[in-house]
């Protein structure tokens, strides 16, 4: 399969930044997807646990989705299950004090 020059160019430019933050999309609903497999569930079940439709559950899972915060908790909730785990360093925990 021949490759444009001209995508290939705009690959290049993309900031390290922004292929891990769509690195991290994907693994989110990696994650997610985990989950659902898990307790053989549907995103159209996700869907019905959130109160959303089934459109906006797919878009979500096409790992393009920016997800906040309350989404996430939201979904953990749902789900009774995390998807993210936040480390912090000792000394962090002394200031959050």
């Amino acid at each position: 399969m021949r490759r444009s020059k001209v995508l290939e160019e705009r690959r290049r430019r993309v900031s390290p930044e922004a292929r891990e933050s769509v690195a991290m999309s994907f693994r989110i609903v990696d994650r997610i997807h985990d989950i659902l497999d898990e307790k053989g569930l549907k995103q159209k079940d996700l869907a019905l646990l959130l109160g959303k439709s089934e459109a906006e559950i797919s878009k979500w899972m096409r790992g393009t989705h920016n997800f906040t915060i309350d989404t996430l908790m939201g979904i953990e909730t749902a789900l009774d299950a995390p998807i993210l785990e936040v480390y912090h360093h000792p000394a962090e925990q002394m200031e959050m004090a």
